[in-house]
């Protein structure tokens, strides 16, 4: 069974908007999906798929000899 509510999280608890058909003291498992404008943090420039920090990342291994494979020695160039 799937359920679709709406709840306010307050003082360490999440309080649904309306009443919901589960057994009392019942395991469920929990997806919270918060809204853009109300968790905190959120900004339009916000990276969650990680492009914009592999962006920056793209050639900042500049003393890599010619030739070497990266990907396969990437411990010994991450931490020299």
């Amino acid at each position: 069974m799937t359920i679709d509510v709406d709840a306010v999280y307050e003082d360490g608890v999440l309080k649904p908007e309306r009443p919901l058909a589960l057994k009392d003291k019942a395991k469920d498992h929990v997806t919270i999906k918060a809204k853009a404008e109300e968790a905190p943090g959120a900004k339009d420039d916000d990276d969650p798929a990680g492009w914009k920090a592999i962006d920056r990342l793209i050639g900042c291994i500049e003393d890599t000899p010619p030739g070497e494979a990266i990907g396969r020695d990437h411990d010994k160039h991450l931490y020299k």
